[in-house]
């Protein structure tokens, strides 16, 4: 989940195929008893090569019942593609429901039983198992698609927002870093609105397009876009098996921004607009 600023509003399995061989039918002459016919024997690469693969689901099924197993507590496997969080947790009653990368299909008995380890107990010996199994299918976490960054807006240009930010707070140029409008969501009645994210794979941050209107102060875009800067600088910590984007330091260095109280202020009396904007 990428790190933002949210303004709140209060298959079987495949079978192999079998092979068939025909035979024309021998003469019906007699022969000595001493002669044996034999087919030739068949090609070798005509042959099954083995059992079949089997699929994502028993994978699934099997990865599940073995860190059920060494977890000895109650628990759900989900398969995701993230780029960034490998193994997450949330609790359900007495137990937790996991959602993992599809890399841990592959994983083999030792690293299934210190992933178990891991979840149960935040074992240190299981942890360091399952973070060299991770660095060791890093190749396998697909990599963001290219994005296309559009940084002027009708009345905010983010490329000069960027810039001042940069220096004015961070003391020059955050490496790689870069910036874009995000895209409108869909028409609905909302609750609360995403005004920034920051992603840390792709170090992009994208601003809410409905920032981008003449009575919305520059002041206040230059502070989301600053929110989301201090993202890149003051990363996100884990914390019983959950990330925590606004740590301590995060919210101090956060607090010493010039118009920290007054950016703050501005967006409690037009959040009802923003909403609507949004």
């Amino acid at each position: 989940m990428p790190a933002r600023r949210e303004a709140p509003a209060d298959g079987g399995a495949p079978r192999s195929g079998q092979l068939v061989f025909a035979f024309e039918e021998a003469p019906r002459t007699p022969y000595p008893s001493s002669v044996q016919i034999i087919a030739p024997p068949p090609e070798a690469s005509a042959l099954p090569s083995g059992p079949p693969p089997a699929s994502e689901e028993a994978l699934l099924a099997a990865l599940t019942l073995a860190v059920r197993s060494a977890a000895e507590i109650p628990l759900e496997l989900a398969l995701t593609d993230n780029r960034r969080t490998m193994i997450s947790t949330r609790r359900r009653g007495a137990g937790l429901h996991v959602r993992l990368h599809r890399m841990f299909l592959d994983a083999g008995p030792l690293v299934q039983a210190a992933l178990g380890r891991y979840l149960a107990r935040r074992d240190a010996r299981a942890s360091r198992l399952v973070g060299e199994f991770i660095e060791a299918n890093r190749d396998r976490i697909r990599a963001a698609p290219p994005h296309l960054l559009r940084t002027s807006g009708h009345h905010h240009d983010l490329s000069s927002l960027l810039a001042e930010v940069s220096h004015a707070e961070f003391g020059g140029p955050l490496d790689g870093v870069r910036i874009t409008w995000g895209r409108p969501g869909a028409a609905r009645r909302k609750r609360s609105i995403r005004l920034g994210t920051y992603s840390h794979e792709e170090r992009l941050v994208r601003i809410h397009p409905s920032l981008d209107a003449a009575w919305v102060p520059r002041f206040f875009v230059r502070y989301i876009v600053f929110h989301e800067l201090l993202h890149h600088v003051e990363p996100g910590i884990e914390r019983n098996g959950r990330t925590e984007f606004h740590t301590p330091a995060f919210r101090a260095r956060e607090q010493r921004y010039g118009d920290y109280a007054r950016a703050l202020a501005w967006e409690r009396e037009h959040l009802p607009r923003l909403l609507r904007a949004g």
